[in-house]
């Protein structure tokens, strides 16, 4: 790719539209930019708008970056964002164009502000329906309900546009991108459209006509079709609509009896199931397929009478059936002819029995003749940016005009929508028209006149750049970008690719599917080919971000292997945690994610990018080299986390925490760590400022105590008894406060375990952890060991935990009740002798469960496997 661009200074829009599509197609041409298996220059040319949107990646940006004012002043340091977040899933930005996730927009607008100037760069890697570039733009207009939030907690928000750079790998999801944040004219937009729905009447509006019971000409709205069924008793065939549809509660029965010999019959067990009818179809396209049998059973339609809108329905006609049998032999010049990769699809099973194994089989004739003339009369649109717009109209059809759209009377919204993130045909099917879907049965508060409404607020100078490609591989500097929000593909969720082919059949421009970051075990993609392609997006990441500078990841998924898998990228790449929080979906807002296995619930994770002064002191390995880590790590983090109406303590300052943090951050880096758990415990003491079990930089110190006087009580962080270390913690906490001796603190001591004893992670007696752990006075009481004398504690303590993971080391199968403590000192020695195979084996013995919630662990695990590997 060449980095020898064009100055666009002074270039006005138009002109620079015409010079960067030039250049595009000679970086295309001479092959300077990439296409993928299939793509040809004309297709990703005709998909993209450069110098703002490419569908491929964008040589544009690099230079755009390069020109934004920079502020690379020293800048207060935010800490991680703490406060409630919300955001409204009605706003046009959000409605427009169905995706598989999106994030509420005002959602990342709160953490720009927090975390951002105006003109900052901020990165989404994963961009997906491109949000963030929203976000970037609505941070132009001060929001009261934001403003009054921030200044509720003291706060300014500096409003003004920030640069977004979106990446994603899939050219659907760019293309979605663009269309909610470049700018178009809203009233061409309103013109143009109404008048291809004229020209498709006037040219093909027959197909949708019907007259009524009393002759009437109507407009169909939709039709429902039918799944036909062979009973399994008389082999006769069943009419799914007949047998199982309700018409007067719109339900749909499980069970019904055969409309031939009264047999019970069903979809489901325990009833005798029904059998699938197939029957040989020839797709307009020229394909003939056995396909499953589907008939049309009952026509919905609409007409005028004076000024008011009559509705209704009726049972398909002679003459109903006679423009289905025309249609049949219409051409559809603009449609595509793209064989599904059904081996390779997560709900390749779903589609392929029932004989869908290409795009343009999912598509009834009506909508695929209709569909091919608008996408051919789109592209004749001389104006880029309304032809782009124009796309992104008719492209919301594509899924809700095949056969995927469900019937359901029961809930007037679900008529015209497709089960979202699947391949799915129902056995009740809506087939609507195109007005209906492009413009709604209200046109005033439909499709169109939200996109109209929409363009209408978008910037004229967009300050977005959009790159098609490979997030491991980013067209950007090193250190050029101040902020970065991902919210990445989650392991197996979502199969962004297969469901990205329908839409992007039709532009002939597909997603590389070998680089994506998902869990499919039809493309030979696991838990461990997930870490690492994730691992080398969030290394890049690095390499892009500002020192010091911040990173959100939104984390949506229930398997806790693939919050082991995004926890060892991260910590792979080199960002430091600084917070994670809970999403509360019934309240909107995050809560701090201190309880086991909150993995199950949707988190934000908050990350920097330590500083380099700092990665080189660590790369010195030294003991003092700690300390430089530790100091930037507190300097992150927030002094106290304000509810508004509670204060709580900050998980991430006690030091058990802070010790896991070090570990993590060293072994990921390859390198030893410099000191023992007493040693660190001893030194902390002696570097930095402990209050109310918490740590705090000198300079942090008067802050905290200010502050804490503002409020009566410090609300304790839940010290959850789960393991031996957090069970350490917890006697720390209370000997701390005083000397007690065993008896005393027993009775509390149970209540705290009692409801851990479930994990697998085996906890030693009390008088053992007291014995190993702390010093007892001649009275019998216990009390946290002077530091100076932890030292020979430390030793005792570690010979008998080595000796307890030598039997693990030595044992086969899984480890269903162990010592957490003697895991990670024979992690640690192991990892100091390299003996890398030692730390993969017991590793393997270990439930996932207890990996995922302790990085230091996870890191011992990752780099012992990549060294054994080499």
């Amino acid at each position: 790719m060449t980095d020898r661009l064009f100055d666009t200074t002074d270039a006005g829009p138009a002109e620079l539209a015409t010079t960067s599509a030039k250049l595009l197609r000679k970086e295309l041409e001479t092959g300077n930019l990439p296409l993928a298996p299939g793509q040809t220059v004309a297709s990703v040319l005709a998909m993209s708008s450069p110098p703002w949107h490419t569908a491929t990646v964008n040589p544009f940006i690099r230079e755009w970056v390069a020109a934004a004012p920079r502020d690379d002043s020293e800048r207060e340091d935010p800490g991680p964002y703490l406060d409630d977040v919300q955001g409204s899933k009605a706003t046009p930005q959000y409605k427009v164009h169905a995706y598989p996730t999106k994030v509420p927009p005002e959602v990342i607008v709160r953490l720009l502000l927090h975390y951002t100037k105006p003109g900052d760069v901020v990165l989404d890697g994963f961009a997906g329906s491109g949000m963030t570039g929203v976000a970037a733009q609505m941070c132009a207009t001060p929001n009261p309900s934001i403003e009054i939030d921030f200044k509720k907690r003291g706060k300014a928000p500096q409003w003004g546009t920030r640069r977004a750079v979106l990446n994603d790998l899939a050219p659907n999801a760019t293309f979605h991108a663009s269309g909610v944040t470049l700018p178009v004219d809203g009233d061409a937009f309103e013109k143009a459209s109404s008048q291809l729905l004229e020209r498709l009447d006037d040219e093909l509006g027959w197909m949708y006509k019907t007259r009524t019971p009393d002759g009437v000409e109507a407009d169909i709205d939709y039709t429902v079709w039918s799944e036909v069924f062979t009973c399994p008793h008389c082999a006769s065939a069943i009419v799914y609509y007949e047998g199982a549809f309700v018409p007067l509660t719109g339900e749909v029965k499980d069970s019904f009896p055969c409309t031939s010999c009264g047999a019970t019959v069903g979809k489901k067990k325990p009833s005798p199931r029904l059998e699938r009818r197939k029957t040989i179809t020839r797709v307009l396209t020229g394909d003939v397929i056995e396909r499953i049998e589907l008939r049309p059973m009952r026509i919905h339609y609409r007409y005028r009478q004076g000024r008011s809108k009559i509705v209704g329905s009726k049972v398909p006609d002679e003459q109903d059936l006679a423009v289905l049998a025309r249609v049949a032999g219409l051409a559809v010049p603009g449609a595509p002819a793209a064989p599904l990769s059904i081996n390779k699809m997560v709900h390749g099973s779903r589609l392929a029995p029932k004989g869908f194994t290409a795009v343009e089989h999912l598509y009834p004739d009506r909508a695929l003749v209709a569909l091919s003339r608008l996408w051919v009369w789109v592209k004749e649109e001389q104006n880029p940016a309304l032809q782009r717009a124009l796309k992104f109209w008719v492209e919301q059809a594509f899924w809700g005009l095949s056969w995927m759209n469900r019937y359901k009377a029961t809930d007037h919204s679900q008529v015209n929508r497709n089960q979202n993130g699947v391949y799915y045909i129902s056995s009740l099917i809506s087939e609507c028209s195109p007005r209906y879907n492009l413009e709604g049965s209200q046109p005033s508060r439909g499709k169109r006149a939200t996109l109209t409404k929409l363009w209408r607020t978008v910037p004229r100078d967009p300050n977005v750049r959009i790159s098609t490609g490979d997030a491991s591989q980013l067209p950007l500097d090193d250190d050029s970008v101040d902020y970065i929000f991902v919210d990445p593909p989650f392991g197996a969720n979502i199969p962004y690719s297969d469901l990205a082919q329908v839409i992007e059949a039709w532009h002939d421009v597909l997603t590389q599917v070998d680089r994506e970051a998902i869990v499919d075990k039809a493309r030979g993609k696991g838990n461990q080919e997930y870490a690492e392609l994730m691992t080398a997006c969030f290394r890049e990441f690095a390499r892009v971000l500002k020192s010091g500078r911040w990173m959100t990841v939104e984390f949506s998924n229930s398997s806790n292997e693939v919050w082991a898998a995004l926890q060892e990228a991260l910590s792979a790449a080199g960002f430091v945690v600084a917070d994670t929080r809970v999403l509360d979906k019934t309240q909107n807002s995050y809560r701090q994610a201190t309880a086991v296995n909150a993995v199950k619930q949707d988190l934000m994770i908050s990350c920097y990018k330590p500083a380099a002064a700092t990665a080189e002191a660590v790369a010195k390995s030294g003991g003092s080299s700690v300390w430089a880590f530790v100091g930037e790590h507190l300097k992150h983090l927030p002094i106290v986390e304000d509810a508004g109406a509670r204060v709580r303590a900050v998980r991430e300052r006690h030091p058990d925490r802070i010790y896991h943090r070090v570990v993590s951050y060293y072994v990921s880096a390859g390198l030893p760590v410099p000191m023992t758990a007493s040693e660190f415990y001893a030194g902390i003491e002696s570097h930095y400022n402990e209050r109310d079990g918490m740590y705090f930089r000198p300079d942090q110190v008067e802050t905290y105590e200010r502050q804490k006087m503002s409020f009566k009580e410090l609300a304790q962080t839940e010290l959850f008894v789960t393991d031996e270390k957090s069970a350490v913690a917890w006697l720390r906490q209370q000997l701390k406060r005083k000397p007690q001796t065993m008896s005393n603190i027993q009775p509390d001591y149970l209540k705290e375990i009692a409801a851990s004893s479930e994990r697998p992670d085996q906890l030693p007696d009390l008088r053992e952890l007291l014995e190993q752990n702390f010093i007892q006075d001649e009275k019998g009481a216990w009390a946290v060991p002077d530091p100076r004398k932890v030292e020979h504690l430390e030793q005792l303590r570690n010979r008998d935990l080595l000796r307890t993971f030598d039997t693990y080391a030595s044992g086969s199968g899984p480890l269903n009740r162990f010592r957490g403590e003697a895991v990670l000192a024979g992690f640690k020695k192991a990892w100091a002798d390299k003996e890398y195979a030692t730390v993969v084996k017991v590793a393997a013995r270990l439930p996932q469960d207890y990996l995922v919630e302790l990085p230091a662990v996870l890191a011992y695990v990752r780099n012992a496997r990549a060294r054994q590997d080499r």
